[in-house]
């Protein structure tokens, strides 16, 4: 990566060996190859670096020109599982449905072991 910003959220929530939560990682302004500055290296690497610069343009949120995802974790704390095919699904949506924003999402509780939920109405 020749330049940009890397920023991470996550809330994780632990409660009797087991753990519920996400990692959120953001790229902002991310610029992956320069020819001028990659010149000395192998041709094979250039390539490389040249496609995955074109992934990460094609996977850039274009109002906000970020690469996003939120990366679900849960199961044992031993060995927490995460969805490949959930994370690869969150990228596309970032980038061509609705974007991720930067921050905490307050989907894990603090008190009673249940995820938070929005308040119903009585109408």
């Amino acid at each position: 990566m020749v330049a940009g910003n890397f920023s991470v959220y996550s809330e994780i929530k632990i409660r009797q060996g087991t753990i519920d939560g996400y990692v959120k990682p953001l790229f902002s302004d991310m610029k992956v190859y320069d020819r001028r500055q990659d010149a000395e290296k192998s041709t094979f690497r250039q390539l490389y670096e040249g496609l995955v610069g074109g992934i990460s343009g094609l996977l850039q949120n274009r109002p906000r020109s970020e690469v996003a995802t939120k990366v679900p974790i849960s199961g044992d704390v031993e060995a927490p599982q995460t969805s490949t095919w959930e994370t690869i699904v969150r990228l596309i949506q970032n980038a061509f449905f609705k974007a991720i924003l930067p921050g905490f999402e307050k989907e894990v509780s603090q008190g009673g072991g249940q995820r938070a939920t929005k308040p119903t109405s009585n109408q």
